[in-house]
């Protein structure tokens, strides 16, 4: 793949890719040892990847005791190689009278590693399964039906098994020195899944940034990269020397606690602004877009469709091409009707068609930015982005409470239609003693197939009323020394937040999400819009002359 964008991508891989962790039982082992097909040469792996200013981490494993041992440096490593025969020192039958095992040892303790790495993990993941085995197929068989037990997600592909944030790649290790042809799987025709030493940094590299060559996760990986390649100024920032000046601010608050926040809002604000001075999102650039649009669009003809995702005429089509697209996210027209209107007056003639086809791009213009066959995903897409700029609760560890505040979204455990959102204020939902009763509110939520407010984690759209006469309270007790409303891990692994009254009523409450405060608090400001409003009996000729 040899695409500016690409390349662009990799560089930007290759800058936040650091540690590569090795773990394979013939590493450090003699060079001249009989089975050269298993033989690992560390020095010559290290070497390779030092060229390439990557920290290398070489682990032999000799009991089982290291493999549980490592299993938690996995999860911190970039990228992941590990052989698939791995012979430990301890491995002995139990009970020496017993049957051998019918099943062949080969790959267990791989096995064990992949799902430890794959239970619970949602971060993107590269695993190379290095391996001297002749037989790559069947160890890729072999992981896929482990690992499918585990997340149904996974599928499998030519000496690969991924999902959509995961890739295990299946590669030989070559037996031969780095200027000769190593041909062993030839009658395979699987030559090209023959990895050497040498070239071992620029795969995984080239791998990695397949899985990361899109506009929004090089942007992440940039902002990651800045972040840490600033680490030691964002730490001298928040120097222990100033620990007395924050303990004077604390003490002058009368309510103590606020200045926690305060630390996370001044964190907050110094990686946004370190990004920003970066001009780390500079990086999708109207170069970088077109590089884009000409690695992932293809030009080709388009329905035209009406405000309701009907075909005006099947046999009718419109040609959506790259250069329109530009002319689109480029256009220096600041009304948004009038420039589609003239993008598209160049490519649908006829203005009633034009304007019915306006009409369905008003709520579905993803639909130009991928090729007809992806189509099929749109709706998942746009759910995704919105759940990425509206859902606060993204990286709340699932063993961590969630807690009730401004945002928090509840449905009912009775009747499983009704959703809420609280509408408390922050200050009120706070400092609370143990044993301390407060009433909440809340704004209702419906399920809706039109159109929505809020979408929930896994797809759910869901419609405000703001009637000021549906607003709900419900009293909860705070049963802790936080000073917080939380909620309470049940049998379903569900938090459930139960109100005072539950035994009456037979309900209490399944959190679902919590809302990013400023869409919280847009939400409050409108409701309260809404109550401001005044009913005037006057002359209707007035009005409408004064309207």
């Amino acid at each position: 793949m040899n695409n500016g964008f690409f390349e662009k991508s990799k560089k930007i891989s290759n800058n936040f890719l650091q540690s590569i962790v090795f773990i394979d039982d013939k590493a450090y082992s003699d060079a001249n040892s009989q089975n050269p097909n298993h033989d690992f040469d560390a020095q010559k792996v290290s070497m390779a990847f030092a060229k390439e200013e990557k920290v290398c981490g070489i682990y032999k494993p000799k009991s089982k005791s290291d493999i549980n041992n490592f299993k938690s440096i996995t999860k911190k490593a970039d990228i992941i190689i590990l052989d698939w025969q791995i012979i430990l020192s301890d491995d002995e039958i139990d009970d020496p009278n017993a049957d051998a095992p019918s099943e062949d040892p080969r790959g267990q303790y791989t096995i064990e590693i992949l799902k430890n790495i794959v239970k619970d993990n949602e971060s993107l993941k590269l695993i190379v399964v290095y391996t001297g085995e002749t037989d790559l197929m069947e160890i890729t068989n072999e992981i896929s039906e482990n690992l499918l037990v585990i997340n149904p997600n996974f599928k499998q592909d030519l000496c690969e098994v991924s999902s959509p944030n995961i890739k295990i790649l299946v590669r030989a290790k070559s037996s031969v020195n780095d200027d000769e042809v190593d041909n062993k799987f030839n009658h395979l025709h699987l030559n090209d899944k023959i990895i050497k030493y040498k070239d071992l940094p620029l795969f995984v590299l080239d791998e990695f940034t397949k899985m990361t060559s899109g506009l929004l996760s090089n942007f992440a990986l940039l902002s990651l990269t800045t972040i840490r390649d600033n680490s030691n100024k964002i730490l001298s920032l928040f120097s222990k020397e100033l620990d007395s000046a924050f303990l004077s601010h604390k003490s002058f608050l009368p309510n103590t606690h606020d200045a926690q926040d305060l630390l996370l809002d001044i964190m907050k604000d110094s990686i946004a602004d370190l990004l920003l001075y970066n001009k780390t999102h500079k990086l999708i650039d109207k170069n970088f877009i077109e590089e884009w649009l000409e690695i992932n669009i293809n030009d080709e003809e388009h329905p035209i469709l009406n405000g309701k995702g009907k075909p005006l005429n099947p046999k009718e089509t419109f040609e959506r091409d790259k250069t329109n697209l530009i002319n689109l996210l480029f256009s220096e027209e600041t009304r948004v009707d009038k420039k589609f209107n003239s993008v598209f007056q160049l490519l649908i003639e006829n203005k009633e068609k034009r304007d019915e086809f306006l009409k369905y791009l008003y709520l579905n213009n993803t639909s130009l930015f991928l090729n007809t066959t992806n189509h099929e995903n749109i709706d998942q897409i746009n759910k995704e982005f919105a759940k990425l700029t509206h859902h606060k609760s993204l990286f709340l560890p699932q063993n961590i409470e969630p807690k009730l505040t401004l945002g928090t979204i509840l449905k009912s455990t009775k009747r499983d239609e009704s959703y809420f959102l609280c509408i408390q204020q922050k200050c009120d939902s706070v400092r609370l003693k143990n044993g301390e009763e407060r009433k909440f509110l809340f704004l209702p939520l419906t399920i809706t197939t039109d159109k929505f407010d809020l979408i929930t984690p896994n797809g759910i759209k869901l419609k405000l009323d703001k009637k000021s006469f549906s607003i709900r309270t419900i009293k909860f007790t705070c049963s802790n020394d936080d000073g917080v409303i939380k909620g309470i891990l049940n049998d379903n692994s569900k938090f459930i937040f139960n109100q005072i009254y539950s035994e009456e009523h037979d309900e209490n409450f399944e959190w679902v999400l919590d809302l990013k405060d400023l869409h919280s608090q847009r939400i409050v400001t409108n409701f309260a819009s809404i109550l401001s409003r005044i009913g005037l009996d006057e002359s209707e000729w007035l009005r409408r002359w004064g309207n």
